[in-house]
């Protein structure tokens, strides 16, 4: 009851000077040119003022046609153009002639991971682009880090005007949401617990700048309430963070997120964050990290700091909760490698450079791993083992990285890989594949993105159940309409044991303050699992039985989120 009074209290927003502007979504395009032609098209059309806004959502970074709301009649008049279902948002402008990035997350975005404004350096344009059609776009930056907030890794070092560029005055504002979810699963699981999953979700972005846009505040809080698991019931900061910007470098402190990475099935270089287990097992979502984050912006590139101050460990669903576990996880007994245990203080740096249609970062950590090794305790009785929960061991590691990635034309080539050391035998893992865009497919307004990569483990067997020897093929298709439809289709393929895992994510807005996900995760050809520690072991001396734990919980995942 005191975290609900204490979190309804985070809800009051606050009042900005920012004049507010009206504006109407026209459509989203994974696209930038398929964007501008199309705000040309609709300005020559209905000789409305058009702009086109970045926007980062879970299916990546799009660009909004955005159409004026000041002028009577605008939705009829794209309506009779074609385009139906557009709907109203607010930007904060000020008297800058020029789009401002401290403007990117003003429109109720789709970015499940609450980017904050002023943070995603991505393409920028002129107010009056699409008017005439003819103004020149802001070149297009590094987008290798465009799902991180607060990470200058992103930026280009020749286009950045997120260090030096104009600002607007905030002094203060609050953006919420809050997600109404349900989970049904296929089957009861191997512990027989319930399908149906309900639950509830509050978020909440407070943002304010200062001192000319140099010092930027984040908070962005984060609860759930699920009904069947009171693990997964939790809270969490995602972000509490001050910036300072100077000329060629940014100073960041306190609670964050950051991502690292560029392939799909998988982030082998993404070591900063610790993994929300029970707010989706897909691993994507992360707990916030405390730390003081120091990064220069050179001509030759970017580099990042990190002194990672304490260890958050990892969270997994209870007895309840799903996926189910064939055992207990004991989390209140972790085990850390390091005397100090969670107060143990980490460290990473990354350099993130492009040159042409080549983008690469470099980074290596040292500390805690945050993926633990769950070891089994056995309770015995004469000798015989009755029981077991599982131990997480969290060991010191040491782990390179680089990660990369090449535009050529509608293809993008991109390639992970590590070297890493302290958990057994150093060993190595890479993550390659290729992306081709068919833009306008078969004359209408989406794209369609095909995906194949390939994963390699040099642990083998030893390895994690995924990405030992697999390959992934997927298909993303982004509707570019004006509820910023899109659907991802993934099938990972174990080449030796021949399972399949296959996932879905599709979103679409509602309107202004609604938006629907659908995910869906379906394991196939994999061997039933008998219940009981027999049936454990069985499983664990079976090489062709990687994923037979995941076999009972399929699922399907609705999701409406209301933006307040």
């Amino acid at each position: 009851m005191r975290l609900l009074l204490f979190y309804a209290l985070l809800l009051i927003h606050c009042t900005t000077s920012a004049e507010q502007r009206m504006y109407w979504s026209a459509g989203s395009y994974s696209k930038q040119d398929s964007a501008h032609r199309e705000a040309a098209r609709i300005a020559d059309a209905i000789n409305a003022e058009t702009r086109v806004q970045a926007a980062l959502t879970k299916a990546g970074l799009i660009h909004r046609v955005l159409v004026s709301a000041s002028q009577p009649d605008v939705k009829s008049a794209l309506e009779n153009i074609g385009i139906k279902g557009a709907w109203r948002v607010s930007i904060e402008t000020s008297a800058q002639p020029v789009v401002d990035n401290s403007e990117l997350a003003k429109i109720p975005d789709d970015a499940p991971s609450h980017g904050q404004p002023g943070q995603l350096e991505v393409t920028q344009y002129s107010v009056e682009n699409a008017v005439t059609g003819r103004s020149t776009p802001v070149p297009a930056t590094n987008t290798m880090t465009a799902k991180s907030s607060y990470n200058p890794a992103s930026l280009s070092p020749d286009n950045s005007n997120f260090f030096s560029g104009p600002s607007v005055q905030n002094k203060g504002r609050w953006r919420s949401d809050i997600g109404f979810e349900h989970r049904a699963f296929q089957n009861p699981g191997l512990l027989n617990t319930e399908k149906n999953h309900p639950s509830v979700s509050l978020q909440s972005e407070y943002y304010r700048t200062w001192n000319d846009g140099d010092d930027i505040f984040a908070f962005v809080p984060f609860v759930r309430f699920d009904s069947q698991d009171k693990r997964r019931s939790h809270a969490d900061i995602r972000e509490l963070t001050w910036v300072h910007v100077a000329d060629s470098y940014e100073l960041r402190s306190g609670i964050r997120k950051v991502f690292w990475g560029v392939t799909e099935s998988q982030h082998l270089v993404d070591v900063i964050n610790q993994t929300d287990a029970v707010e989706n097992p897909d691993g994507e979502e992360k707990l916030g990290q405390p730390m003081i984050n120091l990064s220069w912006l050179r001509s030759w590139g970017v580099v990042d700091i990190y002194w990672l101050m304490g260890f958050r460990e990892r969270n997994f669903s209870g007895r309840q909760g799903r996926p189910g576990f064939p055992f207990q996880i004991e989390t209140d007994d972790a085990v850390y490698e390091s005397s100090a245990g969670q107060y143990r203080g980490d460290f990473a740096i990354r350099w993130v450079h492009s040159i042409g249609d080549l983008e690469f970062g470099l980074s290596h950590f040292s500390g805690t791993g945050r993926e633990p090794t769950l070891v089994p305790r056995f309770t015995r009785a004469n000798g015989i083992p009755e029981s077991v929960v599982l131990i997480p061991h969290y060991n010191i590691i040491e782990q390179t990285g680089i990660d990369s990635q090449y535009f050529l034309g509608d293809w993008t080539f991109k390639a992970e890989a590590i070297s890493r050391g302290g958990q057994g035998i150093r060993y190595e893992a890479a993550t390659v594949g290729f992306e081709k865009t068919l833009v306008g497919i078969a004359g209408s307004r989406g794209d369609l993105g095909l995906i194949a990569e390939y994963l390699y483990d040099g642990r083998g067997a030893s390895g994690p159940a995924l990405g030992q020897d697999d390959i992934a093929l997927g298909v993303r298709y982004s509707f570019n309409d004006a509820a910023a439809t899109t659907a991802l289709l993934v099938t990972l393929i174990d080449r030796e044991s021949h399972e399949y895992l296959t996932t879905l994510e599709a979103s679409s807005r509602l309107g202004e303050r609604l938006k629907i996900t659908i995910e869906a995760s379906l394991v196939s050809n994999t061997r039933r699992v008998t219940p009981g520690l027999l049936g454990f072991l069985e499983v664990l001396s079976d090489p062709h039985a990687d994923l037979a734990f995941l076999g009972n919980e399929d699922f399907i995942k609705l999701e409406l989120i209301w933006y307040l």
